[in-house]
């Protein structure tokens, strides 16, 4: 437990920025893995500066997609995807 807190902190950081932006998760994970439900235009766009995962065929207007945290996430690579997915409001 002590290894992944600060993973799974960062994933709690992640989800914020997300839902603080309009943007709904897929399932509320507890862990360092976080699925959202995004529209493909913003997958597109994010896409150009993030990794992450589609999760599932691509749909016609939204997807969702998966985000990892890791030992290797920063609070400035948080702080990044922040600043990116608030552009999109």
């Amino acid at each position: 437990f002590r290894i992944g807190k600060d993973t799974v902190q960062k994933a709690k950081a992640l989800k914020k920025a997300f839902e603080a932006n309009g943007f709904k998760s897929a399932i509320d994970s507890p862990t360092n893995q976080q699925f959202f439900v995004l529209p493909n235009t913003v997958i597109d766009r994010l896409k150009e500066n993030v990794s992450f995962e589609m999760w599932g065929p691509r749909g016609e207007t939204e997807s969702t997609v998966r985000f990892v945290t890791g030992w290797s996430t920063s609070d400035e690579d948080i702080d990044m995807l922040q600043m990116l997915i608030a552009k999109f409001d």
